[in-house]
């Protein structure tokens, strides 16, 4: 049976955060907004023509970019959460589970993800066309080496580890320009990604202090709050928001 889109991101975002919530601790739940007085631009369809078995596996569908998705009852999609402060000196195991990105119908899914530091990530292509995996770290900031692989056939599978924390690694394939994605080297396993709703979830933290950041990969638009202080207690759940809106023009 053909798996839809929505089927296969929910598969993947399940094995993605597979060993990340601890059993004890507490708690950081959530939503991002989007500025209900702010009109909400039209998402773009891609132009997938030049490979014809893109362009079939969509069955005469319009695949549609990804750089801004907006969820139900004014939220934002996509959006990566993680603790930036508050954590310093802790150290967590490494997850056994690998990070799962797939090529499918020509697109990266998931679309945003994250990964501990040293984890690995295992990249896909379940396509029966050639893509390459081009990884662009800011390698001059992180010393996180850029990587350019191919995979010319389906069931092809790359794993990768990144040594340092970054946010906001560009991932492309160099064959297919509308390809794209992006992954979060973090330092512990305390991260996640909004969901179709807005919201995320961030279990497992030890009780505390803590500021959590934000990452949406389109820079018009910003946050409210750039960074948000929460307190954990043991077997509490925190609640916070988040609302972005397009950057005012000077």
């Amino acid at each position: 049976m053909k798996m839809t889109r929505t089927q296969w991101m929910s598969m993947l975002l399940v094995i993605a955060m597979a060993g990340v919530a601890l059993a004890e601790g507490g708690s950081i739940s959530g939503v991002i907004n989007y500025n209900k007085n702010e009109k909400q631009p039209a998402r773009k369809p891609l132009q997938m023509g030049t490979d014809p078995y893109c362009v079939k596996h969509w069955g005469g569908q319009q695949a549609l970019n990804e750089r801004w998705i907006f969820g139900k009852d004014d939220t934002l999609v996509n959006v990566f959460v993680w603790v930036s402060k508050g954590l310093e000196g802790k150290k967590f195991d490494v997850p056994a589970e690998a990070v799962q990105i797939d090529q499918v119908g020509c697109m990266y899914i998931p679309h945003i993800t994250g990964v501990m530091v040293g984890q690995e990530l295992k990249v896909r292509n379940s396509d029966a066309t050639l893509h390459n995996v081009h990884i662009i770290p800011d390698t001059a900031t992180t010393g996180n080496p850029e990587k350019n692989i191919g995979q010319p056939g389906k069931g092809i599978v790359e794993t990768i580890k990144f040594k340092n924390a970054e946010a906001g690694i560009y991932i492309k394939c160099d064959v297919h320009a509308w390809m794209n994605c992006y992954v979060h080297a973090v330092p512990h396993p305390f991260f996640a990604v909004s969901d179709d709703a807005g919201k995320f979830t961030i279990k497992g933290l030890p009780p505390g202090e803590y500021e959590l950041s934000t990452w949406h990969e389109f820079k018009l638009f910003a946050p409210d709050k750039d960074v948000i202080k929460v307190t954990v207690t043991e077997g509490g759940d925190a609640k916070v928001e988040v609302t972005y809106a397009p950057k005012k023009r000077d």
